[in-house]
């Protein structure tokens, strides 16, 4: 299938300093039974998004189609069912932290017959008026020996995934570790206290969930010393590498920092093969469990940016702002044809000014703030976007037959922000 949202690839490099993907590199997987091409460096969910997939799952109980939201582990939607063969099933995987891999085979764990079709959405649509927040702990109750049967067909419509029937074969290992410091994150932050404890001799671990050091700066053309990001993570990665081949440093990725616990003991999850094949090789380890015990920790885990509330905000291209410059800049691609922002501070108006250098319409801004004059503003100004001021998005709408938002219903607000006037539509496909 042709990647109709990747970003064009013959644009110069400059546009794309911080991509991630090797398009010389094409990688084959399945989604639902239907085969896509990706390039390396791809999350499912990237490439998804890139192949113009819009549903991935289903919500529980209405049936409501879910997109993608994010683009890391927040992600609440693509939760997916992976293996190649029933020894190597893997239930609910996110799609945005999941690398693919030639041949990988994954299903959204809702929907039937299917995901894009799906009964219960149908019934949920006609019927949810009677269906009220936790309806069935009451609905279900009695007779009591009848729970089993009901049980089955609630927990079939909850979207989870489901555990083997065969036995796991793989190789798992616990590993036991002392360290002066363990620094939970890899970003800017993280990396600079790696460097700064490794360069005054201290033992160290550094931990990141991603498959490459950098965090959000993986995802950003801001300039560090005067060096492009891409540029200031190569030269650090390169230095710590060098202090961990004389002993004193342990680099690691795709490992998520799961608990934190009394007297600074913590517990690392390394997904060492996950991210490159079904099953691991022959005497080979697919994961690793690290107990640590630190004299210090830091950390270093940035923050999430939190979705703003409106109605039908779940629909497929509702996104965070954050995820759509991350899918733009580290893997180019871009997921809809027209964008309406909604926001409450600037980061907005980078995302925006990202969707507009990459050749896509930005047909507003929406900012809930009273007209000012930052230098993120000016940028967008003068890309020839409109911003609309003290307003806010209060509805995102769909055609009847179609998943996906189609419009968004814009109101302004008065100074004190509690009450809302006028009605103004956007068309958009990404909001």
């Amino acid at each position: 299938m042709k990647q109709i949202n990747r970003v064009r690839q013959n644009r110069s490099s400059k546009d794309f300093a911080c991509s991630r993907i090797d398009f010389s590199q094409p990688i084959h997987f399945s989604f639902n039974g239907k085969e896509y091409t990706g390039v390396l460096g791809d999350t499912i969910a990237s490439a998804l998004l890139a192949n113009g997939i819009d549903v991935v799952g289903r919500s529980f109980k209405y049936g409501r189609p879910r997109g993608i939201v994010t683009a890391g582990s927040d992600e609440p939607n693509a939760i997916l069912q992976l293996g190649n063969c029933e020894a190597t099933q893997v239930p609910n995987v996110r799609a945005t932290q999941q690398l693919i891999f030639e041949g990988l085979e994954c299903h959204s764990t809702s929907g039937w017959p299917s995901t894009r079709f799906h009964l219960m959405g149908i019934f949920g649509a006609l019927f949810a008026r009677f269906l009220p927040p936790g309806f069935y702990y009451k609905t279900f109750m009695a007779p009591a020996k009848w729970w089993k049967y009901y049980e089955k067909w609630i927990r079939k419509g909850a979207g989870l995934g489901r555990s083997p029937n065969r036995a796991d074969e793989d190789i798992y290992e616990v590993i036991n570790q002392h360290a002066d410091v363990l620094i939970v994150g890899a970003g800017a932050a993280g990396l600079s206290a790696a460097l700064g404890a490794s360069r005054m001799g201290a033992r160290v671990i550094l931990a990141d969930e991603q498959n490459e050091f950098g965090g959000s700066l993986l995802s950003s053309n801001i300039k560090i010393n005067d060096r492009c990001t891409r540029d200031w993570i190569d030269a650090v990665v390169a230095e710590l590498i060098n202090y961990e081949s004389q002993g004193q440093l342990l680099l690691l990725k795709h490992a998520t920092v799961n608990g934190y616990h009394d007297h600074n003991f913590l517990t690392i999850h390394e997904r060492c093969t996950d991210h490159l094949k079904d099953k691991a090789a022959q005497n080979e380890v697919r994961q690793r469990y690290h107990r640590v015990r630190a004299k210090q920790v830091i950390l270093a885990t940035g923050a999430l940016e939190r979705p703003l509330v409106f109605a039908n905000n779940d629909l497929p291209g509702c996104m965070l702002a954050s995820a759509i410059s991350t899918y733009i800049n580290r893997y180019q691609v871009i997921p809809g044809n027209t964008l309406v922002v909604m926001t409450a501070n600037d980061s907005g108006y980078i995302a925006a000014i990202d969707w507009h250098n990459a050749g896509r319409r930005v047909a507003a801004v929406v900012d809930t703030r009273k007209s000012h004059a930052s230098e993120l503003s000016k940028q967008v100004k003068a890309l020839g976007i409109t911003i609309i001021y003290q307003s806010a998005v209060i509805e995102a709408r769909r055609k009847r037959l179609n998943s996906r938002v189609c419009s968004a219903v814009i109101m302004s607000m008065d100074s004190t922000g509690d009450a809302v006037k006028g009605v103004k539509k956007l068309f958009c496909v990404t909001l």
